[in-house]
């Protein structure tokens, strides 16, 4: 592994890149003591020994730092633990290592977002986002089933806010009713409530 290159991230840290596009982070003090320059070669022993014991301790440690925040899917602490330049052999084992302790748990996660989103989001826009987030289909689906997501006062509310009921025009109606899909909520589950709040 040769250095081709030392890039300062902030005042304390900097991102060693080496010839074969592998990079990692490093505070400048370890760069020092490591002796570690543009052009050294470090062998595989000596990273094994001297520097990828302090990258693994440490990504574990930033990962539950992230976990203290807030819940996250596996895939968003990926994410943030690839953004702070550790490699991806220590973010994997700091993944496992999380998900043996109960700490990451993409099912759990999947429900906790169901729940708190399910009076905002349409199942459809739920879904979106779960699998924006990395989490896997079968898993989001077996959470839906979990919860009753009613999408009737959502799309009631969002037809009175666009003030759908007091417009005359047709045009302006169908515009309205296409931002309302455009939110994940289906034509005919629109046209429902639509007849229903006009009957009342």
């Amino acid at each position: 592994m040769i250095v081709s290159e030392i890039i300062p991230l902030n005042t304390k840290k900097s991102k060693v890149i080496f010839q074969d596009g592998e990079s990692l982070g490093l505070y400048n003090g370890e760069i020092r003591r490591l002796d570690i320059a543009v052009g050294k070669e470090i062998d595989e022993e000596e990273y094994y020994t001297t520097i990828y014991p302090v990258l693994k301790k440490r990504a574990f440690a930033r990962l539950m730092h992230i976990l203290e925040k807030s819940f996250k899917s596996e895939n968003d602490i990926v994410k943030k633990l690839k953004l702070s330049f550790y490699p991806e052999e220590a973010v994997k084992e700091a993944i496992e290592k999380a998900k043996k302790f109960g700490y990451i748990d993409d099912d759990r996660y999947a429900e906790r977002y169901i729940n708190t989103y399910k009076d905002k989001y349409s199942k459809m826009k739920l879904k979106y986002k779960l699998l924006e987030k990395g989490i896997k289909k079968e898993i989001i689906d077996n959470a839906l089933e979990s919860f009753t997501v009613d999408e009737e006062p959502m799309i009631k509310k969002l037809l009175n806010k666009k003030h759908y009921f007091e417009t005359e025009e047709t045009d302006k109606k169908q515009k309205i009713i296409a931002s309302i899909m455009r939110q994940g909520f289906k034509y005919q589950k629109i046209k429902d409530v639509i007849k229903d709040t006009s009957m009342s």
